[in-house]
């Protein structure tokens, strides 16, 4: 049984299963959670003498130190609380960690090993150092672009670079629309894939042109309005079963700000965007 006293909540550890670990209301008081800018590698080629040219950059995993103490009523308490982290922070799948400091962001983390050790016979223990290791280098927003864009939804925060006074949406029916990524980053297809959802009634061929980037995603067949196409990376799914020989293998990115899309070829369709953001 679980004895140690509560404290508020601060660190909530989310397991993949949707199990949630309330590290303060556990009795562990969470004495630091600082997590770094991201950790940017660069490539360099060096140009004369006394000249370097950045050929390209690269973001690589970060560590984020979390530092927590413990205390428990005798030493048995003591035992299960060391027992307790190594559950809550069972690296074996990554996890997201998030501060309620800004409850709308998450981290995908794994543990690093850590010391769980107790000051002599006293029901402490000595501070637990855990490095999390980030593994996309970002924090991603815990709501999706289909969690409504409104204050009842309390999924939304300061510094999301949410765009004032603009209502934003992520579902359309017309042939040219605008789609708003909040990232900081682009949203890449073969690393943080939007998905795309269509339905609609296409005669022999469909383009969805993101004019922005210059991309366009080409299917050439006929869909009817029960049909389903799902795209999210680089392959297209109709009606669950993989397409991509009616494609052109083209994929889609999204810019960060503002993407122009256009749609051809189709009638009476609706298209959905979903995606999270990253910072």
């Amino acid at each position: 049984m679980w004895h140690s006293t509560e404290r508020p909540s601060t660190i909530l550890i989310e397991r993949q299963d949707g199990t949630i670990y309330d590290l303060g209301k556990m009795g562990f008081g969470v004495v630091s959670f600082n997590p770094p800018s991201a950790n940017w590698q660069h490539t360099w080629q060096q140009v004369g003498k006394y000249h370097a040219s950045l050929t390209n950059s690269e973001v690589q995993q970060t560590t984020i130190p979390l530092v927590l103490d413990a205390f428990a009523t005798d030493n048995y308490d003591m035992e299960l609380q060391r027992l307790m982290l190594r559950q809550i922070f069972m690296s074996d799948e990554y996890f997201y960690v998030i501060s309620m400091r800004t409850p709308y962001l998450r981290w995908k983390c794994v543990a690093e090993a850590f010391d769980i050790t107790q000051l002599d016979n006293y029901h402490k223990l000595k501070s637990v150092s855990i490095s999390l290791l980030c593994i996309d280098g970002f924090a991603e927003s815990t709501a999706t672009t289909q969690t409504p864009f409104t204050y009842d939804a309390e999924s939304w925060g300061i510094g999301e670079n949410l765009p004032n006074g603009t209502d934003l949406d992520y579902t359309f029916t017309t042939p040219s629309f605008k789609v708003y990524n909040a990232s900081i980053i682009p949203l890449r297809a073969e690393e943080h894939p939007a998905t795309i959802a269509f339905s609609g009634v296409v005669a022999s061929s469909l383009s969805i042109e993101n004019v922005t980037t210059g991309q366009t995603f080409t299917l050439s067949r006929a869909l009817t309005a029960s049909d389903s196409l799902i795209l999210k990376g680089l392959v297209p799914i109709v009606n669950s079963s993989q397409d991509y020989g009616a494609s052109n293998h083209a994929y889609l990115d999204l810019v960060a700000g503002w993407n122009e899309f256009k749609i051809t070829g189709a009638s009476s369709f609706t298209i959905s965007f979903d995606t999270r953001f990253y910072y």
